[in-house]
């Protein structure tokens, strides 16, 4: 197939086809333009005013590779092996949940609101590590502990640590059955744990359903908040006085999830909208 697709107009083309009937046109083009830039080194820009430059015998394998492993619905992030994440690259894997953008949104509001911050911070169910060294490398005075329960996390954010330098300690924690105390105590505790409930399982898209894992994604029905009364319980005993509470919750279970955190044990709880208006972070500020 390389020796017949040469030019990045002919590549395009022939991916948008590959993707045509298990994407929509829209983010099928997103795609394939994220591909050709990945492997060609060319952006959007460039594919429409030099697409009939032909592209390298050994780019076009990839690029044609990406585009089947795409068309039969892996993410992209486990395609390239990496997210943009607050500046940073960090490398992701089969097993490890990939960084969102809602995510990302919620540690620069951390950033920007903790300007010079010195003491220390908890990540809790950090994943590929993403949040932790992002708060590391903007808090180079600061004291960042991240835990998690999976081995395939624990051993990707350790790599991610390693590879970008962040001052990190891992814990192998399980927040379902772990003492409170096995966690340091922190003036920042931050957590995107678990909270799609079952339920919404059916508006997923196929590509997060068969790839990523669902141990990182999903709560039960019957009881959504579970990982956020267990946060609540470390809070309680390891949040510092005055310090402070974020999360990434649920958009549909927003004020409940804030309703864990009371007066007048927290002086100020506040549910926040993400960039497309959904209440998706809620901020608590301990009484000091």
């Amino acid at each position: 197939m390389a020796e017949k697709v040469q030019t990045i107009s002919e590549i395009s083309a022939h991916i948008l086809r590959m993707l045509g009937e298990s994407h929509p046109a829209e983010e099928a083009g997103a795609i394939a333009t994220a591909i050709i830039r990945e492997y060609a080194g060319m952006g959007r820009a460039a594919q429409l005013a030099f697409g009939d430059r032909v592209a390298e015998g050994a780019a076009a394998e990839r690029i044609l590779e990406a585009a089947a492993r795409a068309a039969a619905g892996e993410p992209l992030q486990y395609i390239f092996g990496y997210a943009d994440f607050c500046g940073h690259r960090i490398e992701v894997g089969p097993g490890v949940l990939i960084p969102r953008p809602e995510t990302e949104e919620m540690t620069l509001m951390i950033i920007r609101g903790h300007s010079g911050f010195i003491d220390t911070i908890t990540d809790l169910c950090t994943g590929t590590g993403c949040v932790a060294i992002a708060l590391a490398l903007a808090f180079p005075g600061a004291s960042v502990t991240a835990t998690d329960l999976s081995a395939a996390a624990l051993e990707m954010a350790q790599h991610n640590i390693y590879c970008l330098g962040a001052g990190v300690t891992l814990i192998k924690s399980d927040l379902l059955k772990n003492e409170p105390a096995d966690i340091p105590e922190s003036n920042i505790i931050v957590s995107n744990p678990p909270y799609v409930t079952m339920s919404e399982k059916r508006a997923m898209q196929r590509n997060v359903l068969d790839h990523e894992p669902h141990d990182a994604l999903f709560v039960p029905d019957d009881d959504p908040l579970l990982y956020y009364r267990a946060i609540a319980r470390i809070a309680q005993q390891r949040l510092l006085p005055g310090g402070t509470l974020w999360l990434e919750v649920n958009e549909n279970l927003a004020h409940e999830t804030a309703a864990l955190f009371p007066t007048p044990r927290y002086r100020r709880t506040s549910v926040i909208r993400d960039i497309r208006g959904k209440e998706r972070f809620i901020k608590a500020e301990k009484d000091g």
